[in-house]
């Protein structure tokens, strides 16, 4: 039996954290000792800590109180004190995780034996990953590198992190292949392994109206589109989605938009609808643990992104049975729809070509059966069993053990 080490951020709500709960059920416990290291212990806030199986160890490294002082000046780092105090902090932060990382895998040392395989599935232990001891560490990559890291520099120093593990791993062809772009060094040592799907939960989920307030059952009963993402302007182009579903209002469409996520740009997008004066048309969902009804009971999806790694959401709508509509960002959004046969795309920023779109498809229902039919068969790529059979894979590989 293998002892499985696996480290991430938080279990706070988030595409990532819902694909890392998906892996923990599915790994099997009969190959696998499994401890789970957390970095952030968020509190109330850690919405997926029910969901970890009960057989798997969990060690949380940062304490609430620690991860509230360093918010509470990163907050207000316009001011000298706070920004010196954020700065302080941070480097204390990494001091502490880095040390208590090291003493976590030796207490999980004396339980398990050696720790076989240690996956960092956030990436989060690059700047300290030669310093803890296992036979083997791979390295989740889930987001484009140059799109999230921009800075020259930063993507230069990420590649040379990302040579202290033994096998580098994308989650979709596209992410795979920039990443022997940018760092041709890392050629054979790139994986692509999808993000795997509990069907029936998701399906089962879509069905679930227990925790509707009665508000919410009288929204449902609305023709709408939806999209469901963090309220950031950094990354998810809300710009473009206003513009163009604006624009489809204008063609004669009747459906409303509704927004499920929170984020930290909640108030200028607020601001941005209400300069639109579509206050009556586009509603703000709010965090919602079950995204799935929402996209069960929608016309359609849409997604408008800058930049992704292999988009979770996009295909939690196909299994909901949800036509797309995607920008067609780096990277992830036109390899699960085909190019623009398991759904349609539209140039990043083109505010145009989106609103064009939304009036074509929801006036014509045999656009939406011929992308039913590709998008069927597409979506069962993305099944948990066909999925965790890839990550056994990788983790039993026995050829590059201690191949450094």
């Amino acid at each position: 039996m293998k002892n499985l080490v696996i480290r991430s951020g938080s279990l706070r709500m988030g595409g990532l954290e819902r694909v890392l709960i998906e892996v923990l059920q599915n790994l099997d416990q009969m190959k696998y000792n499994i401890s789970l290291i957390i970095e952030d212990n968020s509190g109330d806030e850690n919405i997926f800590l029910d969901e970890v199986p009960k057989w798997i160890d969990v060690y949380f490294l940062k304490p609430e109180e620690l991860i509230q002082k360093t918010y509470y000046h990163r907050k207000r780092k316009k001011n000298i004190y706070n920004k010196i105090m954020y700065n302080i902090l941070m480097a204390k932060e990494h001091s502490f995780v880095t040390k208590r990382t090291v003493e976590v895998l030796k207490e999980i040392e004396l339980k398990y034996g050696d720790v076989d395989v240690f996956l960092d599935y956030d990436w989060g232990a690059r700047r300290y990953v030669e310093k803890l001891k296992a036979k083997k560490k791979l390295v989740w990559i889930h987001n484009s590198v140059p799109k999230l890291l921009k800075k020259k520099s930063k993507i230069v120093r990420f590649g040379k992190n990302l040579m202290k593990y033994d096998k580098v791993v994308a989650i979709c062809d596209d992410m795979k292949k920039e990443l022997e772009e940018i760092y041709p060094y890392l050629i054979g040592k790139v994986e692509r392994v999808y993000n795997p799907f509990n069907f029936k939960r998701i399906l089962d989920l879509s069905e679930d109206k227990s925790d509707l307030s009665r508000e919410d059952k009288k929204l449902l009963e609305d023709d709408y589109i939806v999209a469901v993402s963090r309220l950031d302007t950094v990354q998810k182009d809300y710009f473009t989605l206003i513009k163009g579903y604006k624009l489809a209002l204008e063609g004669g469409i009747k459906e409303k938009l509704y927004i499920v996520g929170d984020g930290p740009d909640r108030k200028e997008i607020e601001e941005l609808i209400v300069e639109n004066n579509l206050e009556g048309n586009i509603k703000l969902l709010g965090k919602r643990k079950n995204p799935y009804l929402w996209m069960k009971n929608s016309k359609l999806f849409v997604h408008s992104s800058k930049y992704e790694g292999l988009p979770t959401v996009l295909i939690e709508a196909m299994i909901c049975s949800k036509i797309i509509i995607s920008s067609d960002c780096p990277t992830g959004p036109a390899e699960i729809l085909k190019g623009g046969h398991a759904g349609a795309l539209f140039k990043v920023g083109d505010y145009n070509k989106l609103g064009s779109i939304l009036e074509n498809i929801l006036k014509d229902p045999i656009q939406i059966k011929n992308y039913n039919k590709i998008m069927e068969k597409r979506v069962l790529e993305f099944k948990s069993d066909f999925v965790i059979k890839e990550y056994e894979e990788l983790i039993n590989e026995k050829s590059y053990f201690n191949n450094k």
